[in-house]
């Protein structure tokens, strides 16, 4: 039987008029994935995602909607200015499609269940039921009673265990009957914002992280972590060569396009190796509903790798909510610490009045909260009581919420010292989020401070393996190094992370404490000069080099006004301080300022940092390590 979909006819020769039952939409849809698997196909990207964007506008009845200027666009990433009129770029397409349509039915592909044609003039495929295949399939007796629905399950069953067995043949053509290796290791791609409004950029992003976080609770299966995956947006890099560089097994692509006033998201999963479809599909609906499409996204991929593997559903929260949310996940990275914490607070306070059950908008905002509780806030443990507010709030809404547990196991060891009780929460946060990268850096922070070198670094490796393309990882083993006074393997460590990211200045200041606790001074020196433009408290260290080299003097001279600064001036930390005193042989000056430390909970390094080796035999050190939670061994 003949059927039109969404009221559309066609047009007067026909053209459009799709031939598909709306009860087989998901049998033909598998047949799609199928012809996309073919090697005339699948050996050209270009030409997979023509043919899918071309079928999915005929299916929502889109079709008459198709214009060069469109496919140019949402296809080929061209920018506004494409002009089709000096431009070819899509007719060439157009006609390579064509041709490898015409081809594959007169040859492979002549008993496929359905035959796909683009005819020479326009963008309206015919789709037809290849009668000499399906017809037997169609015809087969049903069991004596059975109804006409049950009639129609059983027919749909065969059509599919008929693409199941097409599958089949063609992966084997295409590998030489050899078995493929199983994905292990993906990473998801940041979504293409094809809606012609930059502004939008955000909601692309937040569909690639929300998919990201999702899929990364699945412990068998390696998801490399944003930060690395979004190196690549704008890049156009072919998916072979970002699976070398990330040894990711699969890619995740996809894109969000506006039209009128409906929003389409499409994601699509390749092996890397050998550009092999594996999964794709289109969700539609309106800007209300792109909660709804995102949720169901994670466990169709998931479905399509780990057949027997599920997610943990996640209730789908208000729209504006979710808006405001994405708003603030997008500030991270976009400025300095400070100004990041400025914009997320606002929003995710929106967002929860919005929809006061939104348990990722709490944990949000008990992160947010976190992390300035160490790095900005002059008054750290009213930050992190805020943060502990926000994480309780969140686990009474949703008990498994990895972020609110991991929260409480960073706050618990960076500002409270209870090492044992923070270790058991990140480790719990670990199990609900195996591939979280900031869960295995928080936790490795945690090991370390507490002078456990070897777990430290494997959980930092761990974060490393899962967020290649970033210094910040590679920089934080270091550090581990550094600490645990391995500093030839913290300088090689040092330098492999520059050889890949030399703009970031900040570990020649890493670099140089490493070679100044190997004494070779000449070295650490211009190591510090290196990173001092554009860190300031640089400063601190050439202060503290000067006083270790024995130019007590000098060193004296440079700390005096930085103690004395005034409202506005640069202002040392007191534990930077207290370091610099122990250099100097000053003791009394050093625990000075450690009890300032103490009282600025910003003591977590105090057991392991090479740089109070001076004083580490004074008793009073040993009183401030019970203070700080710690026992010395």
């Amino acid at each position: 039987m003949w059927y039109t979909l969404n009221g559309f006819m066609g047009s007067a020769n026909g053209a459009g008029v799709l031939p598909v039952d709306p009860g087989r939409l998901d049998d033909f849809r598998g047949y799609l994935d199928q012809l996309l698997a073919v090697s005339s196909f699948s050996s050209s990207r270009r030409r997979g995602q023509l043919l899918r964007y071309l079928v999915e506008h005929a299916l929502a009845g889109q079709a008459a909607e198709v214009t060069e200027y469109g496919i140019a666009l949402d296809v080929f990433g061209k920018p506004t200015s494409f002009d089709p009129r000096l431009e070819a770029t899509v007719r060439v397409e157009m006609s390579r499609l064509r041709r490898a349509l015409s081809d594959h039915y007169a040859d492979a592909g002549a008993a496929d269940p359905w035959h796909i044609e683009l005819p020479a003039r326009g963008y309206l495929l015919v789709i037809t039921p290849n009668q000499a295949f399906p017809a037997a399939v169609a015809e087969a007796p049903a069991e004596i009673g059975e109804s006409r629905a049950g009639k129609r399950v059983s027919r749909r069953w065969l059509w599919v265990a008929a693409a199941a067995i097409a599958a089949v043949v063609v992966l084997l053509a295409r590998n030489g009957g050899k078995p493929q290796s199983p994905i292990r290791s993906i990473v998801v791609l940041p979504f293409q914002n094809l809606t012609g409004d930059v502004q939008k950029d955000y909601l692309a992003d937040g569909v690639t992280e929300q998919l990201t976080d999702a899929l990364a609770q699945n412990p068998s299966l390696r998801v490399v972590a944003r930060t690395s995956a979004f190196q690549f947006k704008g890049e156009g890099v072919d998916i072979r060569q970002i699976g070398r560089q990330l040894s990711a097994d699969g890619v995740i692509e996809g894109s969000l396009r506006s039209t009128g006033g409906r929003l389409f998201l499409t994601v699509q999963l390749d092996r890397s190796a050998d550009g092999y479809h594996i999964f794709s599909r289109t969700f539609e609906g309106s800007s209300q509903e792109l909660g709804e499409m995102e949720s169901q996204i994670a466990p169709l991929v998931l479905s399509a790798l780990r057949p027997r593997d599920t997610l943990r559903a996640h209730r789908t929260p208000d729209p504006q909510a979710l808006d405001y949310y994405l708003r603030a996940r997008a500030a991270r990275g976009r400025a300095g610490a400070r100004e990041q914490f400025e914009r997320a607070v606002p929003l995710l306070e929106q967002a929860i009045a919005r929809d006061p059950g939104y348990a990722e908008a709490y944990a949000e905002l008990s992160a947010t909260y976190a992390a300035a509780a160490v790095n900005i806030a002059p008054e750290p443990v009213a930050y992190a009581e805020k943060a502990r507010a926000a994480a309780t709030r969140a686990l009474e809404l949703d008990a498994q919420c990895a972020t609110a547990r991991a929260v409480f196991g960073f706050l618990k060891g960076m500002i409270f010292s209870q090492w044992k009780e923070s270790e058991a929460d990140l480790r719990d946060a670990l199990r609900l989020q195996p591939q979280a990268v900031l869960f295995h850096n928080w936790l490795g922070l945690v090991l370390m401070a507490q002078g456990r070198f070897p777990d430290a670094i494997a959980e930092l490796r761990a974060a490393e393996n899962l967020d290649p393309l970033i210094a910040g990882p590679g920089v934080t083993t270091g550090l581990a190094l550094y600490m645990a006074r391995r500093y030839d393997a913290a300088i090689e460590q040092y330098t492999k992370v520059l050889e890949f990211h030399p703009d970031t200045t900040i570990v020649h200041a890493f670099l140089g404490a490493a070679w100044e606790m190997k004494r070779d001074y000449t070295r650490a020196m211009a190591e510090y000069q290196l990173a001092l433009p554009s860190d300031p408290t640089t400063e601190l260290r050439i202060i503290h080099l000067l006083a270790a080299e024995g130019h007590t003097a000098e060193a004296r001279r440079s700390l005096r006004p930085i103690e004395h600064a005034e409202a506005g001036g640069f202002h040392a930390g007191a534990y930077d301080l207290a370091a610099i005193h122990a250099a100097l042989g000053e003791r009394d000056a050093a625990f000075s300022s450690l009890e300032r430390a103490r009282e600025q909970r910003d003591l977590r390094f105090l057991k392991v940092d090479p740089m109070l080796d001076p004083i580490r035999q004074d008793p009073r050190y040993f009183a401030l390590l019970a203070n700080a939670g710690f026992q010395e061994q």
